[in-house]
């Protein structure tokens, strides 16, 4: 594996998200489903050239802005995703995809890129996840009420029709083992080709050994534990380059990918999926239906330079 440190990573990072203030003259687009997205709404008065656009509704196959004259836009018709884009007016666009689920975010940067425009994502780490009432194996938090079964990213869709036994599944995992455990019992992937990546560093220096036992069920079933990998929990290009060095081991397989880890390892996955031409790769997601209040307080504030790193 080519050493992380000869890599570029595209990140700046504020120890204090009220620290960071978008550029004069940008466009922010952002959503408050989280309370650690709160802090964005101090920005409205304090940065007056910057153009805030709030995602007020992220329904399963469309959003609504509080952009006037836009509507609903749905997140499967890539020229609605752009109106909203032609109506920020601004070349430098920060995505803030701390309050946005993996369904709206992932579109919005795959559009963004495709016209070409400036964009860095912002994420927020959480200080602290709520822990379950009565935790059992692999749901040591309690973060998600149910999953909605898997199903297509919006304008991330691939049609194949690839042989079992080449396929390679690359599990991003977090903690919840038991969409781990779901998506294995669904997808059914051969056993040796279980590829699980752990983010290491953590946000936090506990977090690894709580997603080594959240998964542990399911990683010592199909003993994909001996494929594990890891990448730092909040850096979507570390993560980016180690789904690469994991696709060259498996050069004649056909890749799916499932992000149920962090939300910068996420990123990474969709980038690798838009900037990826030679070979198909798919991203397997459960929908999840997010518990309302599953974190509290706010770390690092994260800001990665996408275009830029794309370029």
């Amino acid at each position: 594996m080519t050493e992380l440190r000869n890599r570029p990573l595209f990140t700046s990072t504020f120890e204090n998200p009220r620290s960071f203030r978008p550029e004069d003259d940008s466009a922010y687009v952002y959503g408050l489903f989280e309370e650690r997205s709160e802090h964005i709404q101090s920005w409205t008065s304090s940065c007056p050239t910057v153009h805030f656009v709030k995602i007020v509704n992220q329904g399963r196959t469309s959003i609504e802005t509080d952009a006037q004259g836009l509507g609903s836009l749905s997140l499967r018709n890539q020229s609605d995703l752009s109106r909203l884009f032609d109506h920020l007016r601004r070349k430098r666009i920060y995505l803030d995809i701390t309050g946005l689920s993996h369904h709206v975010w992932a579109p919005l940067v795959r559009v963004a890129l495709d016209k070409n425009l400036d964009l860095d994502v912002v994420y927020v780490e959480p200080a602290n996840y709520s822990y379950s009432p009565s935790p059992r194996k692999g749901e040591i938090f309690d973060l998600s009420e149910s999953v909605d079964g898997i199903a297509p990213i919006p304008l991330f869709a691939t049609l194949n029709d690839t042989d079992e036994e080449r396929v390679c599944f690359i599990a991003l995992l977090g903690f919840e083992g038991t969409r781990f455990a779901y998506l294995v019992e669904q997808i059914d992937p051969p056993g040796g080709k279980i590829v699980p990546v752990i983010g290491v560093p953590g946000f936090q220096l506990e977090y690894p050994f709580h997603a080594y036992m959240g998964n542990q069920p399911a990683l010592e079933q199909t003993r994909a534990w001996r494929n594990i990998h890891f990448a730092r929990a909040n850096c979507p290009f570390s993560l980016y380059y180690v789904l690469e060095d994991i696709m060259r081991r498996y050069s004649s397989d056909h890749i799916k990918i499932a992000p149920i880890g962090t939300k910068p390892h996420a990123l990474g996955a969709v980038l690798l999926a838009i900037t990826t031409t030679t070979r198909s790769i798919e991203l397997v997601y459960d929908h999840p239906k997010r518990k309302p209040k599953r974190t509290t307080g706010a770390l690092r504030l994260l800001v990665y330079a996408v275009s830029d790193f794309v370029r």
